[in-house]
């Protein structure tokens, strides 16, 4: 089964990872989400699916690519727009889902996080047990939320990688 199948299924782009984006929506906007945005948080990820996201950058740059297309059968052009601004790498504008989407990652249970690194184990680093791996990421990536997110949980993740193996 290729990385992002398993990581829509169970692992970091699952619909827990969607939970997170939903607290972290409510936790930076003070509201909670339209139906139709809701349902966005929900499908923004699935374009993981069939991909070799983690070895293969450019697959990773397009996963936004399916959520998008479907919000925008289900909801128009505002759906569209808010599920492909959730990433920057296409160069979309960003949007409303971009923030709490990288938020999630600071917020997310240490718990859960150790468990996705078992489904995605690529995400392990060497010599580092699961919950010091999610550590690592979560720690960078609440340095890069306090200096407005510079950089893409990717990239973050692609630095950790080559310094640990």
């Amino acid at each position: 089964m290729k990385q992002g199948t398993l990581s829509v299924l169970y692992g970091c782009h699952s619909s827990v990872h969607s939970l997170v984006v939903l607290v972290a929506w409510c936790k930076l906007y003070h509201h909670f989400p339209s139906l139709w945005q809701l349902v966005c948080i929900f499908i923004h990820d699935i374009g993981h699916w069939g991909k070799q996201y983690l070895d293969d950058y450019e697959e990773k740059k397009r996963h936004g690519e399916l959520g998008a297309k479907v919000a925008r059968f289900l909801f128009g052009q505002k759906g569209f727009d808010l599920v492909n601004g959730h990433n920057l790498y296409n160069g979309a504008p960003k949007s409303l889902l971009h923030d709490p989407d990288k938020y999630s990652w600071v917020i997310a249970p240490l718990w859960w996080m150790s468990f996705v690194i078992c489904v995605e184990p690529k995400l392990l680093r060497k010599g580092c047990t699961r919950r010091e791996s999610a550590v690592m990421f979560q720690e960078a990536m609440r340095e890069n939320w306090k200096n407005g997110f510079q950089k893409l949980g990717h990239e973050i993740y692609l630095e950790q990688r080559k310094q640990y193996d």
